[in-house]
């Protein structure tokens, strides 16, 4: 996904609405209801913390839906408080500062982020109304689908799945547009953001079999004659490193480096090399390897070496080598209604609140710079395709090839532009800010999903993406 920050570690990436409860010592200086608002990038999400006087403490995501999962407390006392989600990989820690206040950290997967809490409903904003309950998971139907895009307030909603062996399903709910009467079918695109990086690290693997590239090619020995401020952190680094998000880069360009870049470009190829050039020569967040960055940055310099070893654009190869091979016939880039007044348009709300669409004339997508960490739009149809060869480990890829992709190589959860649960569940999801999508398969169960959203506001849809995601794989299986 296209955001300042990184979604994958954000409370809204995956779904946090968590009961937690621990044998901690009565802390009444802490006991009770406790409110703020954590900010994830373009995601503000407003949170409540319970904190009982027998060591339990449950915590609500108030913008995703209420629901709970258990984790526990390792500590509840004033100076120390503790609260492990591993169900979500996730951790707050804080200390009570006054009677009525708790300043803490949460961390998920990644850097931590802080979070202030208030006693009682006071950390909440004031006159912002919750967003609507969402229905109980169920296999999805139309009406299932509708229920979830009137609670989430997008525009539209689509989702697909198919079990190994079975049809494809796709459903699809609301307007094209708002204010329009078109509504979005089945067949519609959906901006994918951030799922695209899988599909570059794909085309990697793809590469690297045709021997055209290996996996442990440096950026040194890849693009040092033509970024010569490259800082020698980087030098060493590997296209494991950069796929991963285990190079060491920044996540992104200050926003000032990136507004050079257009929107629109028939040849970005100078482009991603004048990036690649500024990402390199910025800071690293640490040493390759041991540290976890999630990085735009990474996967535009892998889209420069891809250009540069092919001689065409990353646009251009990935069509060849993957969109092409796997019949994924709907796949473009950018904002889908480039495509003619017949796709969705995405939304967002501005600073007055009020949501907007915004048409393919305007700024409806990053710059094309960006293609390889986030351009792709396809049907979701054609995504639970690419998600099946994933799934089923299709003769694109050897299985060698295949398990490169889908391992952390070097720990953690985030493999090659995917995220891997413990239960067997490969992911991602993706916004470029007036889209969210996520996608999901687990190949032992044989299935894969998809659902998508036209709207950007994270806090309000992901709930219901995520549901809606969640749903079409119970209809899968039935």
């Amino acid at each position: 996904m296209i955001t300042r920050r990184p979604v994958t570690t954000t409370l809204a990436a995956l779904g946090l609405a968590t009961a937690a409860r621990a044998a901690a010592a009565q802390a009444p200086g802490v006991v009770g209801s406790w409110t703020g608002v954590l900010s994830a990038g373009p995601a503000k999400l407003r949170l409540r913390l319970v904190l009982g006087a027998d060591g339990t403490a449950t915590l609500y995501s108030l913008d995703q839906g209420g629901a709970a999962m258990a984790g526990k407390a390792n500590a509840l006392a004033p100076e120390k408080i503790e609260v492990e989600i591993a169900a979500v990989g996730g951790r707050f820690a804080g200390k009570l500062v006054s009677a009525d206040r708790i300043d803490g950290t949460w961390s998920q997967g990644g850097a931590g982020l802080p979070l202030t809490l208030k006693r009682g409903d006071a950390g909440l904003p004031k006159g912002e109304p919750l967003p609507a309950a969402l229905p109980a998971p169920a296999p999805l139907t139309p009406e299932l689908l509708e229920s979830l895009r009137r609670a989430s307030g997008s525009p539209a909603l689509g989702a697909a799945a198919q079990r190994r062996g079975g049809q494809t399903l796709a459903w699809a709910a609301g307007l094209r547009r708002l204010g329009g009467a078109d509504p979005v079918g089945p067949a519609d695109k959906w901006h994918l953001g951030s799922i695209t990086k899988s599909m570059t690290a794909t085309l990697v693997g793809r590469l690297v079999e045709a021997g055209q590239l290996k996996w442990d090619d440096t950026v040194g020995a890849l693009l040092g004659d033509k970024a010569p401020d490259m800082r020698p952190e980087y030098r060493a680094a590997t296209l494991r490193h950069l796929a991963s998000h285990r190079s060491g880069l920044p996540g992104d360009l200050p926003d000032g480096q990136l507004a050079r870049f257009p929107r629109e470009s028939a040849d970005p190829r100078e482009d991603r090399l004048a990036y690649a050039r500024m990402a390199l020569a910025l800071p690293p967040k640490g040493p390759a390897g041991t540290t976890y960055e999630y990085a735009n940055n990474g996967y535009v310099v892998l889209g420069a070496i891809i250009e540069r070893r092919l001689d065409k654009t990353w646009e251009a190869a990935i069509r060849e080598r993957l969109f092409e091979p796997l019949k994924l016939g709907s796949a473009g880039f950018g904002a889908p209604d480039r495509e003619g007044p017949g796709q969705p348009s995405g939304h967002t709300a501005a600073a007055d609140g009020v949501l907007r669409a915004f048409p393919a004339s305007g700024p409806s997508d990053n710059p094309a710079v960006l293609g390889p960490a986030g351009r792709v739009h396809m049907t979701l149809q054609d995504l639970v395709l690419y998600l099946a060869a994933h799934r089923d480990q299709s003769p694109l890829l050897t299985p060698d090839t295949w398990r490169t992709l889908h391992t952390p190589p070097f720990g953690g959860d985030y493999a090659m532009g995917w995220m891997v649960q413990p239960n067997g569940v490969l992911w991602h999801n993706g916004s470029n800010t007036l889209w969210y999508a996520m996608a999901a398969f687990h190949p032992g169960q044989g299935v894969a999903s998809a659902a998508a959203a036209n709207d950007g506001r994270m806090a309000s849809v992901a709930p219901a993406v995520e549901l809606a995601v969640h749903d079409a794989i119970l209809s899968a299986k039935a």
